[in-house]
């Protein structure tokens, strides 16, 4: 029997929620509570740009080139060339797998003296100058956008998707480091419209990509991050020497 408790638009029913308590060896694990349906409103999905990007396909933008990572390259299956498709409205960028010799193909990665595959800088000046302009990026900063892999589920063609709204900016600014004073490390601007907010609701995510991005992509703030305590560095020096000894 289904519990119908909480329906999409959160209405009780009279019906009382049904609790099971799984027992093993005469000991409660875990309460459940079985409902029809779970209401989702007022939740949004946390942007995956808060968390590491270490091992997120990735772009970076300069002023005069473009960098994808090997991140992006290997889900590729490594091909050398790629075509870049833009959507000025939607303020989207679009990397798609190419043979060299078709037109407006672009290489992305290349083979190194050890024979792996690794990426190739992406000179363009001119692309640069309109994207940089179009987005008002500053020309002296760096923008890194994560990309989003699309999969036709017929032909098994792949893309990839970059929301250059949400592309993160490393300006030239740079502060001490907390942890080494003497390092300074760049500060991360984000998107001014992530204030607030997590992430897009669930329906919002739940709907196709190409088809939701309307959003204004002026201006960046800092992040406010919390400070990281200093690490503990260890005495390298013997025990003999800590009371002078000679």
């Amino acid at each position: 029997m289904k519990n119908d408790a909480l329906t999409n638009d959160g209405a009780s029913k009279n019906k009382a929620e049904m609790f099971t308590k799984p027992l093993k060896d005469g000991r409660v694990e875990y309460i459940e509570r079985e409902v029809e349906r779970f209401n989702f409103e007022g939740y949004q999905v946390v942007r995956r740009e808060l968390f590491s990007k270490a091992n997120c396909p990735a772009v970076t933008l300069k002023y005069g080139h473009i960098n994808f990572n090997i991140r992006a390259i290997r889900k590729f299956e490594a091909c050398s060339h790629i075509q870049i498709l833009m959507n000025a409205t939607r303020k989207e960028m679009i990397a798609m797998p190419s043979e060299e010799d078709v037109k407006n193909s672009v290489q992305w990665s290349k083979v190194d003296k050890l024979g792996k595959v690794v990426p190739r800088k992406i000179t363009g000046r001119h692309f640069t100058a309109q994207l940089f302009d179009d987005m008002n990026w500053n020309p002296d900063g760096t923008y890194k956008c994560l990309g989003t892999l699309i999969r036709n589920e017929h032909t098994g063609k792949v893309l990839f998707v970059f929301e250059l709204i949400n592309a993160e900016s490393y300006d030239s600014l740079s502060a001490p480091s907390e942890d080494d004073p003497n390092r300074r490390e760049r500060i991360p601007l984000i998107p001014i419209h992530w204030q607030g907010n997590y992430g897009q609701s669930y329906e919002e995510n739940q709907k196709q990509m190409l088809t939701t991005l309307e959003k204004s992509s002026e201006g960046f703030v800092r992040v406010k991050l919390l400070p990281i305590l200093p690490k503990v560095k260890k005495d390298k020096k013997k025990k003999g020497d800590q009371d002078g000894a000679v």
